[in-house]
């Protein structure tokens, strides 16, 4: 019998949260609860009180299926088919990444938009939801802004962490955590009331309340087991509350043999299984033994497409049939549920209950199951294998080994708080393999010194290893060094891998760089990213930007969503060294957004540092100071020199837009003391001409050549004409400080040249801006003005408005008053409505701009809305016009450069 009492005030909480959904504010609510407090019961009576026009999406964690990749992601794509809305079904593999996953799921609840109500997307016992669907789905509520979505998650407070990210969504205006205590004494009255106990007299309820802590589970119980005329008399003993298995026990004592064996092997099933194997487990000869267990509230049936179901109506239920079990007879039933169940895992969990020791040949199954889950993608369902695995090794050898390859693979998922746990199970021996995963577990936690020792002693102990394992640690120190700006050792790591491995890694391609030998091309280079790398570091811009923009789209079709974001991050520094600023604006942002949203932390330095460039240049200031300050935040976090070296350079940049030349040198000064002279590959970073430039405006010409000589000559001998452009620009104003206006003249044309051979439109508007101010200082104004008005011209269109204002100063210094602009830009759009708008321009639908961008179609219209609002037009046909013009190769799907 359902009964449900008080809870008004959770109620009403619930209904507040439903009312900021339907405004189109999407909320989350975690309701949390010990066991027994009613989270369910709670849950299904506000679904209960919903109007039709709700559409629900319900799915449950299991015990059972914890480890099960996305089961809880699936739950909610039938869910979406029992509604009635059309469509394809979920394409979910369990390799996937979580936010590949999430994604879809995106994609998923946008078709529920047709109902016209809100969604309502429940995961109940969230507590024993699958890692991957928590990850999925925090992603996806991310991703929801203007959405009428409410989801309730309900969950023990002690779930290991499972829940923690929705926790943290679920706050501010996003969200609450809504915890639930126990009955109060008027509800207590009216429970007892409602299951037939008469009315409890105040005292007596109050008793009840100091018995059981209001916990209506434990309150039910002594209401069906107890005396009504003793619970009214408000005195003697009752049964405790921490005793709920005495009550449950009890009253499976009092059913029939037939009835308890089936309940027993119900219970070593799990918490669900076919009423059919539960029968065939305890012996029995028909379904019909169990009917007086059903009427004892100890289990319930219902129809199942496979047949009744039977299921226990609480865990806590078949936790004291399941522990009352004699050990032998457990291990019994369970070796018989390993002949009846039918899948393999199935089958392997009831042999590992079974085992009562040591069992090599069990051992070594595990152990070719687990390597089976990782090739498809289940790390964390593959550690959980290897974990069982190593119980029933009686070699401690082989015991830590499974265990030490569980760590790696939780590493690998991104779970490293249960990888450090179970470290601390493994004891030290000081093995390689021991080695490289304490290593990998300390890189991930941000210790790269404890890292860098144990990653080195990995390296000593592995004489005979596997080739596949050296290559693993060479290519785990490689990439350490790479992230602490030691090039060097970086290639020498790099480089030892290359032996086992002949493909260079993205680690190896940029080290390379910074240690200052030049990048062969090469046809050994392991990913699209590592290539599209090494393209923007020798400066084939368009052909980075081709080679870029097809990875983003083959990684994210392939599941690689973290791979896809380094790939996206270097997208947006490609074609902000092109002056395509809308488009590295727009793919900064979105990698920022994406990367925030999948958690991914440790890369937000750097991508924040991408974001600031091309805002610096446009003069936006407020976006530009905000990503740099993001960027230092994220490098301090991560305390990695590769992020502070980024963020560095980033603020150098907005303050070179600003003029603040004193600041420059401020930032960039260390950077030049620590290269002492030395100069990497030009194509990685153009800081030493910002700082030799810098340095001529305060004046200090002779530093200024110190900085820039090393640069100009590595620059020269490796033909980078975009660096060369750069330098030969600072060059001419240096010999201008110098007095030699004939050499500064050769310098700037010099510039000129190389600006016209790499195409870069910003370059040569660069360049003739500081030629025209060179031609007005010597004189010859005519000439300096037909200069300075070539150079605006492209300066006003790409939107630069710090060089355009240093020119129009030029300009009226010539005597003449340039045309001012009025029309509204797309520079006055935030960073996500310029993705939009771009991809709409680009005449991508309405929903092929949400998939691409991973967003609802929710929040695709209402940026549109903005966009056409700022911009003063009606159309996509009049956005196109009024955009920086996207070249196909630019836009992730597209052929082309």
């Amino acid at each position: 019998m359902a009964v449900f009492v008080g809870r008004d005030r959770e109620l009403a909480v619930l209904g507040e949260h439903l009312a900021l959904s339907r405004a189109g504010r999407s909320q989350v609510v975690v309701v949390e609860g010990d066991p027994g407090t009613g989270k369910t019961a709670l849950v299904q009576a506000f679904l209960d009180g919903l109007d039709p026009s709700a559409g629900v999406l319900r799915a449950s964690g299991e015990e059972a299926e914890e480890l099960v990749s996305y089961g809880v992601v699936e739950q909610l794509a039938r869910a979406v088919e029992r509604v009635g809305v059309a469509g394809p079904p979920l394409p979910v593999r369990a390799a996937d990444e979580p936010p590949v996953v999430g994604a879809a799921l995106v994609a998923l609840l946008d078709r529920l938009r047709e109902r016209g109500g809100p969604v309502v997307l429940v995961v109940d016992d969230g507590h024993w939801a699958d890692v991957p669907s928590v990850q999925a789905l925090v992603f996806a509520l991310r991703r929801l802004g203007s959405d009428r979505v409410l989801t309730l998650v309900a969950a023990r407070p002690l779930d290991g962490g499972r829940v923690d990210r929705l926790r943290a969504l679920a706050s501010g205006d996003r969200g609450r955590t809504l915890r639930l205590g126990g009955l109060g004494v008027d509800d207590l009255v009216a429970l007892g009331r409602e299951l037939g106990s008469g009315e409890l007299p105040l005292p007596a309820a109050q008793r009840l309340l100091d018995h059981t802590g209001g916990v209506p589970l434990h309150a039910r119980a002594l209401f069906e087991e107890v005396d009504p005329a003793v619970l009214r008399a408000g005195e003697g003993p009752l049964p405790s509350p921490l005793s709920y298995s005495v009550l449950v026990l009890g009253r499976l004592s009092q059913c029939p043999p037939g009835a308890r064996a089936v309940v027993a092997a119900a219970a070593v099933l799990g918490e669900r299984c076919r009423l059919a194997d539960a029968v065939a487990l305890a012996g029995e000869s028909g379904a019909e033994v169990v009917a007086a267990a059903v009427t004892a509230r100890i289990v319930t049936t219902a129809p199942a497409p496979h047949g009744t179901a039977l299921r226990f109506p609480h865990a806590l239920i078949r936790a004291a049939v399941y522990h009352d079990l004699d050990l032998a007879d457990r291990m019994a039933l369970h070796a018989r549920a390993a002949r009846i169940v039918a899948t393999p895992d199935e089958v392997l969990r009831h042999r590992v209950a079974a085992a009562g020791g040591s069992d090599r040949e069990l051992a070594g199954e595990l152990r070719a199951l687990a390597a089976d889950q990782v090739d498809g993608g289940e790390r964390s369902r593959a550690a959980a294998t290897l974990i069982s695995a190593a119980g029933l090794f009686p070699d401690p050898a082989d015991r830590n080994r499974s265990l030490l390859d569980a760590v790696e693979l939780l590493v690998l998922a991104g779970e490293r708080s249960r990888a450090t746990e179970l470290a601390r199970a493994v004891p030290g021996g000081g093995s390689a393999h021991e080695s490289f995963v304490r290593g990998l577990l300390a890189f991930t936690a941000g210790r790269t010194s404890e890292a860098e020792q144990l990653l080195l002693a990995a390296w000593s102990a592995a004489g005979g290893a596997d080739p596949g394992f050296r290559a693993g640690v060479c290519d785990a120190l490689c990439h350490l060094y790479y992230l602490q700006l030691r090039a060097a050792e970086s290639v020498e790591w790099g480089t030892r891998a290359l032996a086992v491995d002949p493909h260079q890694s993205v680690s190896l391609v940029t080290s390379l760089a910074l240690a200052g030998r030049s990048i062969a091309p090469t046809e050994q280079l392991a990913t699209a990213v590592a290539r599209g790398a090494r393209l923007l570091w020798t400066e084939d811009h368009a052909g980075a930007r081709a080679e870029l923009s097809h990875a983003v789209t083959a990684l994210r079709s392939g599941g690689m969503f973290v791979a896809s974001l380094h790939a996206q991050g270097y997208l947006a520094l490609t074609q902000h060294r092109m002056g395509a600023w809308d488009g590295a604006v727009a793919d900064a942002a979105e990698a920022v957004a994406l990367a925030e949203d999948a958690e991914q932390d440790w890369m937000l330095a750097r991508l924040h540092s991408y974001a600031a460039m091309p805002h610096a240049a446009r003069g936006d200031w407020e976006r530009a100071d905000a990503h740099v300050a993001a960027a230092t935040a994220a490098a301090a976090a991560t305390g990695l020199p590769l992020d502070r070296v980024g963020a560095t350079v980033a603020a150098a940049n907005v303050a070179d837009a600003r003029g603040a030349h004193a600041r420059v040198v401020e930032l960039l000064g260390p950077l030049a003391e620590r290269a002492a002279g030395r100069a990497g590959e030009p194509g990685v970073s153009n800081w030493p001409c910002m700082l030799a430039d810098a340095l001529l405006h305060l004046g200090r010409p002779d530093e200024a050549q110190d900085v820039l000589a090393p640069f100009e000559r590595r620059a020269e001998e490796l033909g980078r004409r975009v660096a060369l452009t750069a330098a030969c620009r600072v060059r001419g104003r240096l010999q201008a400080a110098r007095g030699d206006v004939a050499g500064a003249e050769r310098a700037l044309r010099a510039a000129a040249g190389h600006a016209r051979d790499t195409g870069a439109e910003i370059d040569t508007a660069l360049t003739a801006l500081a030629h025209g101010a060179l031609l007005r200082r010597s004189g010859r104004r005519r000439a300096a003005a037909d200069a300075l008005g070539s150079a605006r011209a492209v300066l006003e269109r790409l939107g630069a408005r710090p060089a355009l204002e240093r020119c129009d100063e030029e300009l009226a210094a010539c005597g003449l008053t340039p045309t001012r602009r009025t029309a509204r830009e797309p520079g006055a759009l935030t960073p996500r409505e310029l993705c939009v708008a771009r991809l709409a321009a680009s005449g991508m639908s309405n929903p092929e701009v949400a998939a691409e961008l991973i967003v609802s179609l929710n929040t695709v219209e209402f940026h549109l809305r903005n966009v056409y609002a700022k911009l003063g037009i009606r159309s996509r046909a009049q956005l196109a016009g009024r955009l920086e013009r996207p070249l196909r190769g630019a836009l992730r799907g597209a052929d082309g450069g």
